[in-house]
């Protein structure tokens, strides 16, 4: 049953190459970047790439922020080369923006065999290590074929992701096999990569590598330097965080409310998306606010706005550590939520919604430990961040507690390259 799943598979994926393409075409015509070394996609890589590299895939800006530490881990440690890809514009650049040279990057081909072939033959990477949830059966049987290694680590499947899975069953099966090790966050997502095929004895729990981030060189004396443009501690900051179509028009509302006790409350908003600035801008000058765009600062002049909209990728760390409070977004809407660990690194308190079905395991910690605070809808993150506002003694508390959830949970790294090194070439 498998085989034939697979075989249905390849036709099918085949058949839609096209189909992508034009897609990336069409979203090209308000992201230009999506215009950009369209071939890649396709498997025709550049010609400089170095034969023999480690291949790492991250599929967009979270998980490339995530692999982080394995991958200063690897450079620091081994002398094979190390190429990155990704699938998302957004996701190039931040490769690009935190390993500079130091790696080549890609983006990832398209899950076909022909093109998949093509892209492997023209790398011959040593092993392969993808970050988190991409499951791509083409990519993985065209690997074991050349007798590439292949590891997943910090892979989680969510209840979406492993509900899709499960309904291709004999698929996933089929191509979970040839993987070599899967370094899984919890003990639920071991469970659930098992029953969708993985060998048992290749699976190991070895935590979440967001907890070993370090927060980026000069970030609190940079959070300092943008704080004093808008005038200092003596402006309350509260910033919104990766926010989704549909959240900032209600955060704007909630601020209008907010400014009665707090009139010197300044508003960051940090949408999660380039292609929305535009509009999230239209949004903010129609509920009657002052707007500061990033993107037009000159120099270090100074502010003067009620709300800051950053529409500039690369920069939300910054944010978080300018404010007082960081709301992070996609968790008031069905997305999923966001990593609420980054403004925890930066010693900045949480708060965020109710849908966090993409990082429960983390969330739970963070509640557990009373770094950070969930509300279920606007009115109760009213009361939550009046109350924050308030009382700077609660947010130090959040702050320190946030400080300590992170040292208790580091080590995933650790683990993680302990089982890489019985395949992978680190030495």
């Amino acid at each position: 049953m498998g085989q034939i799943y697979s075989l249905l598979y390849r036709v099918l994926i085949n058949l839609l190459v096209p189909v992508v393409l034009v897609r990336f075409l069409i979203r090209g015509i308000t992201r230009r970047e999506y215009w950009q070394r369209l071939s890649e996609r396709i498997g025709y890589l550049p010609s400089h790439l170095i034969p023999g590299s480690i291949w790492i895939h991250a599929v967009s800006v979270g998980e490339v922020n995530a692999i982080r530490p394995l991958v200063e881990y690897l450079l620091e440690n081994s002398d094979v080369p190390i190429l990155l890809s990704c699938v998302t514009p957004t996701g190039s650049a931040q490769i690009k923006r935190l390993f500079g040279c130091r790696v080549s990057q890609v983006y990832a081909p398209v899950d076909s065999g022909i093109v998949v072939n093509r892209a492997l033959g023209a790398v011959k990477p040593c092993a392969v290590i993808i970050a988190e949830t991409e499951l791509w059966p083409n990519f993985l049987c065209v690997s074991r074929a050349r007798k590439i290694p292949v590891a997943f680590v910090n892979l989680r499947l969510s209840d979406t992701t492993f509900s899709r899975a499960r309904f291709f069953l004999p698929l996933c099966r089929q191509a979970l096999k040839n993987v070599s090790a899967f370094c899984v966050q919890t003990k639920v997502d071991a469970e659930r990569i098992t029953e969708l095929g993985a060998n048992s004895d290749s699976v190991h729990v070895t935590g979440n590598l967001k907890f070993d981030m370090e927060a980026p060189d000069g970030i609190h004396e940079t959070g300092v330097a943008l704080r004093e443009r808008w005038g200092g501690i003596g402006r309350p900051t509260v910033v919104l965080g990766s926010s989704h179509e549909g959240e900032e028009t209600r955060f704007l509302k909630l601020m209008i409310e907010l400014r009665v006790d707090f009139p010197e409350l300044i508003s960051v908003i940090v949408p999660r998306h380039p292609e929305r600035f535009n509009r999230v801008f239209r949004q903010i000058s129609d509920c009657g606010f002052s707007v500061s765009r990033v993107s037009e600062w000159q120099g270090d002049s100074k502010v003067n706005a009620d709300v800051i909209l950053v529409d500039s990728m690369g920069k939300l760390l910054e944010y978080y550590a300018a404010s007082d409070i960081a709301i992070v977004g996609g968790s008031f809407v069905a997305v999923g939520g966001h990593n609420v660990l980054e403004p925890i690194l930066v010693g900045t308190p949480v708060v965020f919604g109710s849908d966090m079905s993409n990082f429960r395991e983390i969330s739970r910690l963070v509640l557990d430990s009373g770094a950070g605070e969930r509300v279920n809808d606007f009115t109760a993150l009213k009361s939550a961040l009046s109350r924050l506002l308030q009382d700077s003694d609660l947010r130090k508390l959040r702050a320190n507690n946030g400080s300590r959830l992170l040292e208790r949970n580091r080590g995933a790294l650790q683990r993680t390259t302990r089982h890489l090194e019985k395949i992978l070439k680190l030495n």
